[in-house]
């Protein structure tokens, strides 16, 4: 699973060590319906909102 997220990462032209520190961040004051704001192909436009 998490070689999956890598990968969507890396296609996404993320960095998976920033992604993966900002899902840290977030995830605990994430509500249910908004967790998929969390997902790598997701991460590039959430993170300039903030």
């Amino acid at each position: 699973m998490l070689y999956s997220l890598f990968a969507t990462c890396r296609l996404h032209n993320i960095n998976p060590e920033h992604w993966l520190t900002h899902v840290f961040e977030k995830i605990n004051s994430a509500k249910k319906q908004n967790l998929y704001q969390l997902l790598p192909q997701n991460y590039d436009a959430n993170f300039k909102q903030q």
